[in-house]
């Protein structure tokens, strides 16, 4: 029984061939990887918590929605932070502003992969941390909403890797690649954004 082995290498989970060919086809056709992206969070009637829903997306014009792409993140606060602020029954949850630096790791590692396989960079382990002060005045309304920006200091991120004959030529080049993470230009450019507030009948008002 013959066997066809396959014309380049599976790397990273990968199919190079497949995965080249897509690049090449995004490459000619931009307008077909266009995104459309979001997320909404219903407020469960306790301060602080929210069920974020992650699914239905839109890629180049046509929008996708499946059951099985359904995703519930349950965001809240810490414990000791509820507990210190009188909550009943205090609980631990992710809080959002950690999910949203978790969004940062997982995204950085996302291109720091694609640009050592771009690169020939042979990865054996890639570990990205961040890390970020914050002071919540703004949000418990002792400073105004114009001391905003004091609410953060830098965001410090760290990202580790190790593999055979791993240089620091190549760890510029990675440096370099993690500048391509959509998540870290989302959060390092500014992007105008205002909020807007809708407002809807409750259910069992009376007229």
């Amino acid at each position: 029984m013959s066997t066809t082995e396959p014309t380049e290498a599976v790397k990273q989970g990968i199919d190079l061939e497949k995965f080249h060919e897509f690049v090449e086809y995004a490459t000619a056709n931009p307008e077909d990887v266009q995104m459309k992206l979001g997320a909404r969070a219903p407020y469960e009637g306790r301060l602080f918590h929210s069920l974020a829903k992650v699914d239905e997306y839109t890629l180049g014009g046509e929008d996708i929605h499946r059951e099985t792409r359904e995703y519930t993140l349950p965001l809240g606060a810490w414990r000791e932070v509820e507990e210190a602020a009188g909550f009943v029954d205090p609980t631990d949850r992710m809080e959002p502003i950690e999910v949203a630096l978790a969004a940062l790791t997982g995204c950085l590692n996302v291109v720091v992969g694609v640009t050592a396989l771009a690169n020939d960079i042979e990865l054996d382990e890639l570990e990205t941390t961040v890390r970020l002060d914050f002071d919540p005045r703004v949000v418990l309304m002792i400073h105004d909403v114009d001391r905003a920006e004091e609410s953060f200091g830098d965001i410090d991120v760290e990202i580790a890797v190790s593999g055979e004959n791993l240089s620091e030529a190549d760890a510029d080049v990675l440096a370099a690649g993690a500048k391509r993470s959509p998540v870290w230009s989302l959060m390092n450019f500014a992007h105008d954004m205002d909020p807007a507030v809708t407002v809807g009948s409750t259910s069992g008002t009376a007229d």
